[in-house]
C-alpha cells in the first residue's frame, strides 16, 4: 500500500502523519504508530505500510514534529512535555476516528523505542483506544525530569486495555530489570498482558535495516503483537498473563 505524508491537525497547528490503507471498503481496525527517535525515517515507513498490508488503517504520528526538538535524535527522549505528545497521539486518534474506512472499529496504539514508551503510557491516560503494543519500548522513566513526570509502570491504576510488550534481553537501553518491575505490575493490578522477551536481542532488533536486527525475533514479535491486538478487535480476550521469557 501506498504511504502517504499529511498534516494531521491539532489544537494550536498541525503536525506530521504517515497514512497508509488497506485495499477494500472496509471498516478495518485502526493502528496508531508512534516512531523511534529518529522519526519518519524508512522504518516508520516501512512499519505503517506493512500495517496497511495486514488490513490496519495504519497512521503515523510525528511527535517530533515541534519546534525545538533536538536535531540529534539521540537528544530527543525528554526534550518535550509528554502532554504535548500525548496531544498529538489524541489528534491522530480523532483523525482514525473520523476516517471512513474506520467508522466504529477498534483504535490501537503500536510504538518502538521511545514511541513504545508512549504506546504504553497513552491508554493510561487516553480511554478511547483498545490496546496497545510496544516493541523495545521504555516502561519506565526518569520522573525527576519534569518534561516526564509520570512513567507506564507507576500508571496501572489508570491502565483499562490489554498491552503486549516485546523487548529484547540484551537491550542495554531497556534492562530487563525495568521489563521486570512492568511485568510485575502489571500482575499486581489483574491486567490483560502479554510480556515476550528474546535472547540476545539489542535495542532496534525489529528494523530489518538497522545493525542490531535479528530476523526470527522481529517476525516473532510482529506475529504476536497483530494476533494480540486483532483478537482485541474481535471481541475475543487475549490471553491473560503470558509472559514467557
Amino acid at each position: 500500500m501506498a504511504v502517504q505524508e499529511i498534516r494531521i491537525q491539532r489544537q494550536g497547528g498541525d503536525i506530521g502523519g504517515l497514512l497508509a490503507v488497506p485495499s477494500g471498503s472496509g471498516p478495518f481496525p485502526g493502528v496508531i504508530m508512534i516512531p523511534t527517535v529518529r522519526a519518519f525515517d524508512d522504518f516508520a515507513h516501512y512499519a505503517v505500510e506493512r500495517l496497511a498490508n495486514e488490513d490496519w488503517v495504519a497512521l503515523g504520528v510525528n511527535i517530533f514534529d515541534h519546534p525545538g526538538i533536538p536535531e540529534d535524535p539521540f537528544k530527543r527522549p525528554g526534550s518535550q512535555p509528554d502532554e504535548r505528545v500525548l496531544g498529538d497521539l489524541d489528534a491522530g486518534l480523532n483523525l482514525l476516528k473520523n476516517h471512513s474506512l474506520v467508522k466504529n472499529q477498534s483504535i490501537f496504539a503500536w510504538g518502538y523505542c521511545i514511541g513504545g514508551r508512549f504506546s504504553l503510557l497513552w491508554p493510561t491516560y487516553q480511554k478511547g483506544i483498545s490496546g496497545a503494543a510496544a516493541f523495545h519500548g521504555f516502561p519506565t522513566n526518569d520522573t525527576t525530569n519534569p518534561n516526564t513526570p509520570t512513567e507506564p509502570a507507576g500508571r496501572m491504576e489508570h491502565l483499562n486495555v490489554p498491552v503486549v510488550g516485546l523487548f529484547g534481553e540484551a537491550d542495554r537501553l531497556v534492562p530487563l530489570k525495568e521489563v521486570d518491575r512492568y511485568r510485575s505490575e502489571l500482575t499486581k493490578h489483574g491486567k490483560v498482558f502479554d510480556i515476550q522477551t528474546y535472547p540476545g536481542a539489542e535495542h532496534g532488533w525489529t528494523n530489518p535495516k538497522g545493525p542490531a536486527y535479528k530476523q526470527e525475533a522481529a517476525e516473532d514479535s510482529w506475529r504476536r503483537a497483530t494476533l494480540f491486538l486483532r483478537n482485541i478487535a474481535s471481541g475475543a480476550e487475549p490471553a491473560r498473563a503470558r509472559a514467557s521469557r
